[in-house]
């Protein structure tokens, strides 16, 4: 098989924080390209705000066939590079790609499953002032963004902290 001649889904890196313009910029040479999107909460200003975010920060997909739109694609503003090795680019799989577009929801975006915490599951405070800490699920708040936590260091303390600060420990 000679890759060069059909035509395949690339990754692509756009330059930092350039992959809207990447992406726009691909599509106007008539490539198909896909970017997956989410969209997260995250602390602005310390006000929490819904702030949009490619899936793969700095990479979108694009579809072509390299020997017809390989350097036009590679040369085009925002973009980086094709992700491959030096001599030439690596296709990815199409059943990848099917299966990232199965996840995007009608408005356009993917959804972040997270895992459920369970009473007794070991978790690590990431943020906050209590950062560094451990501790174990006492039970989740019922808005689901919140979580009542035993501290480890703090003889039957118990703390109410955002879900989105804590990570789940691994068992010993």
């Amino acid at each position: 098989m000679d890759f060069w001649q059909e035509t395949n889904w690339y990754a692509v890196q756009s330059k930092p924080y350039q992959e809207q313009l990447a992406v726009a910029n691909v599509a106007r040479l008539d490539v198909e390209v896909f970017l997956p999107r989410i969209r997260q909460e995250q602390p602005v200003c310390g006000v929490s705000r819904l702030v949009t975010k490619p899936l793969f920060l700095g990479y979108f997909f694009a579809r072509l066939c390299p020997i017809l739109s390989y350097d036009a694609v590679r040369y085009t503003l925002g973009v980086l590079r094709i992700v491959g090795t030096s001599r030439f680019p690596i296709p990815i799989e199409e059943q990848i790609i099917c299966s990232i577009k199965k996840h995007v929801h009608t408005d356009g975006f993917i959804r972040l499953e997270t895992k459920p915490l369970l009473a007794g599951n070991r978790v690590s405070i990431e943020q906050g002032p209590f950062a560094g800490w451990m501790g174990k699920v006492e039970h989740e708040w019922d808005d689901g963004k919140r979580v009542m936590i035993l501290l480890n260091a703090i003889d039957h303390a118990r703390l109410l902290i955002e879900k989105r600060w804590l990570k789940q420990a691994d068992d010993p």
